[in-house]
């Protein structure tokens, strides 16, 4: 048998867009290799776990944000795997709150942590099954709790999974998860079922949820609707995936006060924009119908962008967009890619303000999913 993971940090990759663009020196931190599901966790000012976790067969990849002032998070760790020769060793780690790094958690690993309040958490994760396919053993629900006050005393024994599901089951189940989400559920609700393979599970939803409060748009290729999410303990949030693909670029960007001196289009992509931090800067978006197919080409507007996580701006393809706002802003950006109508999908243009400003086609169908993830991992 090979030897069972232990737990690593490791330096993500970033990459700051060019000052040519409508979100000039943006960041996007590069935490997955986009072969692996997603989803955030947003915690507000008041939220404090009390419970440590454990996954059986949930491989978690955290990364962390917040503003310029968090402090970085305190993870607590007990290796709970009754086959590993390190069974009851517990670790404890700092992990900077600026994205910087991502701390890979091993299925069997009981975690707790502090210092998450205003601190929102990515969770790159992967999907591992038992080895013994008679094991029972649900993806759903899989998460334990036990309080942090029993944890100190002794320590629950597990077996963890250790079998990696392909790639195709594990966004198959991430689906499953976003969509019992979509337009908000809650941690306990109306009881709905998903059907993987060949077995029925159980998940819940819950539509009764106050929903946010959506911005109005006058273009015909923009609009705002209440993402996949579900509501957790004080005014916290788990956000899910809006696009089958399962992809999502975080980013952060400095919100000049100025607009910027060009715009950024996506001739062959739709952009799902939504915050991420529990309380966001404001931001402004200028966004100009440059489809030739839209019934409201050549129209313009400014669009405050949403502060609330659960919220989602959707950008057609050919529209004009740059940004200013009064500081720092946590965003994440879903994409579909479209086929161009000759050659190879153009993903991004600079444009400089002032015109003429071009036109653009309308896009072609969505591409696949896997075809989309060997896009964003290039």
């Amino acid at each position: 048998m090979s030897a069972l993971p232990k737990p690593q940090l490791m330096l993500t990759k970033t990459r700051s867009t060019g000052f040519d663009a409508g979100l000039p020196g943006a960041r996007h931190i590069r935490s997955s290799r986009n072969d692996r599901p997603y989803h955030y966790m947003v915690h507000s000012p008041y939220f404090a776990y009390e419970e440590y976790a454990i996954h059986l067969g949930q491989y978690d990849r955290l990364s962390f944000y917040g503003d310029a002032a968090a402090p970085a998070v305190k993870v607590h760790m007990y290796d709970c795997r009754a086959n590993s020769p390190e069974y009851d060793r517990k670790l404890e780690v700092d992990v900077p709150a600026d994205g910087s790094c991502v701390l890979a958690i091993p299925p069997g690993y009981a975690h707790w942590f502090e210092n998450l309040d205003s601190v929102t958490t990515r969770n790159d994760y992967s999907v591992l099954a038992p080895e013994d396919p008679s094991t029972s053993w649900n993806p759903l629900e899989d998460n334990a709790t036990y309080p942090v006050t029993e944890m100190r005393s002794s320590r629950p024994e597990v077996i963890a999974n250790t079998t990696e599901l392909p790639v195709p089951a594990q966004f198959l189940i991430a689906r499953a998860v976003s969509r019992s989400w979509q337009g908000g559920a809650t941690e306990q609700g109306v009881v709905g079922t998903a059907t993987i393979g060949d077995q029925e599970l159980r998940y819940f939803v819950d539509r009764a949820l106050a929903q946010p409060e959506l911005p109005t748009t006058k273009l015909a290729t923009v609009s705002a609707q209440t993402g996949s999410y579900q509501a957790i303990r004080d005014d916290s949030f788990g956000i899910g995936a809006n696009v089958s693909s399962g992809l999502a670029d975080t980013m952060i960007f400095p919100s000049p006060s100025r607009w910027p001196g060009y715009f950024s289009v996506h001739p062959n992509m739709t952009l799902r924009l939504s915050a991420l931090l529990y309380e966001s800067p404001e931001v402004e978006l200028h966004l100009i119908d440059r489809r030739t197919d839209s019934p409201t080409f050549g129209a313009e507007e400014i669009l405050p962008s949403p502060s609330d996580p659960r919220t989602v701006v959707r950008i057609e393809p050919g529209v004009l967009m740059r940004a200013r706002g009064a500081g720092a802003l946590h965003y994440r950006v879903e994409f579909e890619v479209h086929h161009a109508q000759s050659g190879l999908p153009q993903l991004f243009a600079a444009v400089p303000v002032g015109g003429p400003y071009p036109s653009f086609a309308p896009p072609g169908e969505v591409l696949s999913d896997d075809v989309v993830r060997e896009l964003a991992y290039r």
